[in-house]
């Protein structure tokens, strides 16, 4: 018996992961900020979907301080990613639009928290995993549906439109606050099918609205982690300098690329998301077992 009791200990930590050391973490760290500092001005995206699963993965942050570090993160790439784009394209950025999207965000997120606790989460998880993958094959050109485009412009002067994008913004307040991944992931498609101001080589333009919507989103999000103490310090300074100075080159990267590049990179980007929503939910289920 005490054979088998002086043994357990052993097994049970041949069977936990090792963490990783310091020098590992710190290079995935780094790696992380850059590859989401590009990508959150390069698609419009917060990049949290990409910095969640990196850094709880392989860098050893726990999935919540991830969540919320990132977030803090993303405000700064947000910020340095419009000055830039001022700078590089300032007509691509619709700050009405990004008002009208930020405001129903918001509301959202408040609407996401509350299906949370009343809703099957699972039923909502598969639902928009499905959601994702569809609209990824749409904007990659795999799925011929005619699109049912808005022809006019996109403004506060148009009824029709106006409550178009109040939807998208509700739509993508509440999936970030169900499923993690930031609004840009929904916005950006959302507009690009939407609208014809954001087909073609309009789609830049979606993606620099996005950017311009996530700055207030994130804003208001870490200032509550901050209120939370839920924001790990030292991983937000090591990776907001990296990631702001990746954000500048994502803009002008985006500037040279075409868009049907950009459109078969964001498919893709859809397509990680919809595999984080239920790997998030197999982290959660373990860590609650």
């Amino acid at each position: 018996m005490n054979a088998t009791m002086s043994t357990m200990p052993q097994s049970r930590a041949a069977a936990s992961p090792a963490a990783p050391s310091d020098a590992t973490r710190l290079i995935w760290i780094a790696a992380t900020a850059l590859l989401a500092g590009v990508a959150s001005t390069l698609l419009g995206v917060g990049g949290g979907v990409i910095m969640v699963p990196l850094l709880s993965t392989f860098a050893g942050v726990p999935i919540k301080r991830a969540a919320s570090s990132s977030l803090a993160v993303i405000t700064v790439v947000a910020v340095v990613g419009l000055v830039a784009q001022e700078f590089r394209a300032p007509q691509e950025i619709l700050y009405e639009v990004a008002a009208m999207l930020a405001v129903t965000a918001l509301v959202g997120a408040y609407i996401g928290r509350w299906l949370n606790r009343v809703l099957p989460e699972r039923v909502f998880r598969l639902a928009f995993s499905a959601l994702l993958v569809f609209s990824a094959l749409k904007l990659a050109g795999l799925v011929p549906l005619a699109s049912a485009h808005i022809e006019f412009g996109v403004s506060s002067a148009h009824g029709l439109a106006v409550l178009a994008l109040l939807g998208i913004g509700l739509f993508a307040g509440i999936t970030t606050s169900l499923f993690g991944v930031g609004g840009g992931i929904v916005v950006v498609p959302a507009l690009a099918i939407a609208f014809d101001r954001f087909t073609g080589e309009g789609f830049r333009a979606a993606t620099a609205t996005s950017l311009a919507m996530i700055l207030p989103v994130s804003v208001f999000g870490t200032w509550l982690h901050w209120r939370a103490k839920n924001i790990e310090g030292a991983i937000v300074k090591t990776m907001a300098p990296i990631a702001a100075l990746a954000a500048v080159g994502g803009v002008f990267l985006k500037q040279v690329m075409p868009v049907h590049a950009l459109q078969m990179i964001f498919a893709a980007l859809m397509l990680l998301a919809s595999v984080q929503i239920v790997w998030l939910a197999i982290k959660r289920k373990d860590s609650a077992a």
